[in-house]
């Protein structure tokens, strides 16, 4: 009996651990690139894109396990703030799979009842494919049974050098806007917009990121707002590395770009797009989200050694 106790307590013991473990869906395309998408804040924790002479290399930055997640858990998650604290906390929750193949997987968490302050539910689904073309696409549909503020995007950081401890200062970066949303002391974007032509944050020429950089307080930590945001076969963004080839066009259909390159010396860069800002019609975005309506948001990060006409450097 003293055995078999011993036995029942490992075995409990091991079900515990696995309950602990992140589960992961590795995702490949036709050409052999590679994304895995972790349960744990329905994270992006790694993804490979080819270099100018077909080599695999990474291009975003992640940790080996879950470990270090829990002190970094923005990074690669799913991030939606909401409820009346407008908080985020599905980064450090384990969603439920919906579904998965060889090339997607769906993700699906449904809050308690309560969280956030939210008198209600909050019902996520987000989806990551890898298609034949290199490109990641990001589907997000979201449903409540309460009266909600909602934002909604990634925690992804990139670099496209393959090498993530590489600077990324040299890299180019264009983004389709000639404005930028002022940001308030809480970190909230207040909707006051900023022309940014001729100033340091002005990409609207690509230019290498660590070109001005030094003439920022801390680096690039701007919201801008998009010159076409109701139109996604638009791009909002191009990042190019020339020595690798590799040059990474972003689609969105939402308004606004929040790019951080987390200080002046830094070896990743967040491209994330966000549900806030101005239409087309310059009309203020309601990120206010009712029961009976579904918010839909889609971005996607395409992959490519033929860089656009506007990156290429003679």
């Amino acid at each position: 009996m003293k055995h078999l106790h011993i036995i029942l307590t490992a075995a409990m013991l091991g079900i515990v651990l696995c309950s602990n473990a992140q589960k992961q869906f590795r995702l490949v395309n036709g050409n052999g690139m590679e994304a895995v998408v972790s349960d744990y804040g329905a994270r992006l924790v790694s993804l490979t894109a080819h270099n100018w002479n077909g080599r695999l290399e990474p291009v975003i930055k992640g940790y080996a396990d879950k470990e270090g997640y829990l002190k970094d858990r923005a990074l690669g998650a799913t991030l939606i703030c909401f409820g009346k604290e407008n908080a985020e906390t599905l980064s450090g929750k384990t969603w439920e799979l919906v579904s998965s193949d060889n090339q997607s997987v769906s993700l699906r968490y449904v809050t308690a009842e309560g969280e956030n302050g939210l008198d209600g539910k909050l019902n996520v689904t987000v989806t990551y494919t890898l298609s034949d073309q290199n490109a990641l696409d990001i589907d997000y549909r979201i449903t409540t049974t309460a009266r909600t503020q909602l934002e909604v995007t990634n925690g992804i950081c990139f670099n496209l050098s393959g090498d993530m401890h590489r600077s990324i200062l040299k890299q180019h970066l264009w983004i389709d806007a000639f404005l930028s949303n002022a940001y308030n002391k809480q970190r909230q974007l207040t909707g006051v917009l900023q022309r940014i032509r001729n100033t340091p944050f002005d990409f609207t020429k690509p230019r290498e990121i660590g070109e001005r950089i030094k003439s920022t307080n801390n680096g690039y930590d701007n919201a801008y707002q998009l010159r076409h945001p109701d139109n996604m076969q638009k791009p909002a963004a191009i990042l190019f590395d020339a020595q690798s080839g590799r040059a990474m066009t972003v689609y969105s259909s939402e308004p606004t770009l929040c790019i951080n390159t987390y200080g002046k010396g830094s070896c990743g860069i967040s491209l994330q797009p966000l549900h806030s800002g101005y239409n087309s019609g310059m009309e203020k975005i309601n990120n206010e989200l009712l029961p009976g309506q579904v918010f839909h948001g889609a971005t996607v990060f395409f992959f490519t050694t033929d860089p656009p006409l506007i990156m290429r450097t003679k």
